[in-house]
């Protein structure tokens, strides 16, 4: 299922190596290939948490 939101700063700090390669996380509503099911359903629930908090972690990333 590809991705319908944009990739945010909190999941580029969970994945910082590939940055730059949008293609890694694509395939993931939340998170990239290098995180297990596990670390992409905590990285959800943290991405919610900072959406409510207007964290600007939750910001998309440049």
């Amino acid at each position: 299922m590809p991705r319908s939101q944009p990739i945010t700063r909190l999941e580029v700090a969970a994945c910082p190596t590939h940055r730059m390669d949008v293609r890694h996380y694509g395939p993931y509503e939340v998170g990239c290939a290098c995180l297990s099911e596990e670390r992409r359903r905590e990285l959800g629930q943290r991405l919610e948490q900072a959406h409510a908090e207007g964290n600007p972690l939750a910001e998309d990333a440049e």
